[in-house]
């Protein structure tokens, strides 16, 4: 066997021609990786063998997606001239990146010369030239074989995640790289829904690569390794940083193109429900950011549902406007609404800048107003529910204040912001609203756990939607639900779970702006 050749061929992009009287599906990749060493004890011989694997897999695939580009495919006549030109980039995008990786694989992983030849090919007795995989076009359709994407995309990320237990020292520092070409690739996998005659044949070869990424899991190639030194992950981390914003700007067209989550930075994902739809504009582009409040994107409702209720109560609270008398403890808290509201819409709009440190900024701000909503929502109870007690009113407004301190340093620190840490961020301004939990219990104390209730009654309706809301926000629903058809339509405007989240907190703030003036009487003073 001719390993130089082969591997040039694993290279070489071959386009869809036909060629009469060749096979027509793939030969099947191995069962079993026993014979090849993927022992520790030998890395240079794993890797070697790894390689061979990702390239031959890499090859098979590209044969498949070559085949989408063919204008003879019926699925594509069925859905139009549109849908065909939109599949052709789909693919030709996808085509680069297996180029891409496969560059990648072939530069850093050791060749296959370093294994035994004999001992290979006794075990791939007949593993045949990418061009032997393509078949002619005019019978295209009687050979494809069935295929689905899906148990594909979900080995892709098992063995994406797996990669990390791997042992050995020469090529450790491209593993970070392999990793994030392997995620890239199982999100563009994802990203297209593909005509149901395209998903209907492919299922055979699913089932080889199912059974190919299954024998590499099960096999000794992943023991677990230590990590990187820290000042080597450092670099590594900076210079992959740098590599995926120009990437993305490009992809972006300096920021006038909307781009896939599979194209963002990874710093920049933060819901990998929403797949379409973003901005990312560079900083120097800013009037961009601006314009963007008037174009349609993933962010567009996120926006504009915290935006325009800012905007409207903002004019309502100007005297000339409104004759109504207000309180100072409804003041209050609607000026810490409005801050809320506006540090959201300045989030989001700031969410499609490709400046990090500014992005980030704004999304530690956002979280100061929300801290800030929830302090000022317990003030208010605490100033009408301690009339008769005025200086445990004070005390309990003291810890209102701090608990709103607390909402302004958490946020920046480095661990908050982190999509990982999503759920201890949730538990953060749970523990903010908890808080309200000590004032009710000293009411209750001291008048009596009925008049208690009856004084706190009018908050529940606005108790009640912002823990709908947080639920929808937790959750990812509906889009995490939702078939990729509704949700590119989702991503066209942001209407999904984020933007319900909005909705419920606008209604919780005029919830609450009502029961405010419910609650002003207080509890009954007992003599």
């Amino acid at each position: 066997m001719d390993i130089t050749t082969d591997d040039k061929q694993l290279r070489r992009r071959r386009p869809s021609t036909s060629y009469a009287g060749l096979s027509p599906t793939c030969r099947p990749l191995p069962y079993s990786l026993e014979a090849l060493d993927l022992s520790p004890n030998s890395p240079t011989q794993a890797m070697a063998s790894l390689r061979f694997l990702v390239l031959s897999y890499l090859a098979e695939l590209e044969t498949r997606l070559s085949q989408l580009e063919s204008p003879d495919f019926e699925a594509w006549k069925v859905k139009g001239e549109v849908a065909m030109e939109d599949a052709n980039q789909w693919v030709s995008s996808t085509l680069e990146l297996l180029d891409s990786i496969r560059a990648d694989v072939s530069f850093h992983l050791p060749d296959i010369h370093a294994l035994s030849v004999d001992s290979l090919t006794s075990h791939f007795p007949d593993v045949p030239s990418i061009r032997s995989h393509l078949p002619g076009m005019s019978d295209m359709h009687v050979h494809l074989p069935d295929f689905s994407l899906s148990d594909m995309r979900a080995k892709l990320e098992d063995i994406r995640a797996r990669f990390h237990d791997i042992d050995f020292d020469r090529p450790i520092n491209y593993l970070p790289t392999l990793l994030e070409h392997l995620h890239d690739l199982t999100l563009r996998l994802s990203s297209k829904e593909l005509p149901s005659g395209f998903d209907i044949g492919l299922a055979a070869l699913s089932s080889r690569l199912t059974d190919f990424l299954d024998s590499i899991l099960s096999s000794d190639l992943v023991p677990s390794v230590p990590h990187m030194k820290d000042g080597e992950d450092l670099m590594g981390r900076a210079a992959m940083e740098v590599v995926e914003v120009a990437r993305a700007i490009k992809h972006s067209f300096d920021g006038v193109h909307l781009i896939q989550y599979s194209d963002l930075p990874r710093k920049w994902r933060n819901n990998p429900f929403v797949t379409r739809g973003y901005r990312f504009i560079p900083i120097e582009r800013w009037p961009l950011l601006v314009l963007s409040l008037f174009a349609f994107h993933n962010e567009t409702l996120n926006i504009h549902t915290h935006l325009i209720p800012f905007l409207l109560w903002l004019i309502s609270s100007i005297p000339f406007f409104s004759t109504e008398i207000i309180d100072t403890p409804e003041r209050c808290f609607m000026a810490f609404a409005l801050l809320c509201l506006f540090c959201s819409s300045v989030w989001h709009v700031m969410a499609g800048c490709a400046h990090h440190g500014s992005m980030e900024f704004c999304a530690r701000v956002d979280y100061v107003g929300i801290g800030w909503l929830i302090s000022a929502s317990v003030g208010t109870v605490v100033w009408y529910g301690f009339q008769c007690h005025p200086e445990l009113g004070q005390f309990f407004l003291s810890l209102c204040a701090v608990t709103g301190l607390a909402g302004n340093v958490f946020p920046f620190m480095d661990w908050f912001n982190r999509y990982e840490n999503r759920g201890w961020r949730i538990a953060f301004f749970l523990s903010l609203a908890f808080s309200s939990l000590a004032p009710l219990a000293a009411l209750a104390v001291l008048h009596s756990p009925r008049q208690m209730m009856v004084f706190i009654s009018p908050v529940v309706p606005s108790l009640v939607s912002y823990v709908a809301g947080l639920v929808f926000y937790a959750t990812h629903v509906p889009e995490r639900f939702l078939t990729e058809k509704w949700r590119q339509r989702l991503d066209a405007v942001g209407g999904g779970s984020h933007c319900i989240w909005h909705c419920f907190i606008v209604l919780a703030v005029s919830q609450h702006k009502s029961a405010i003036r419910v609650m002003k009487d207080g509890v009954l003073c007992t003599l």
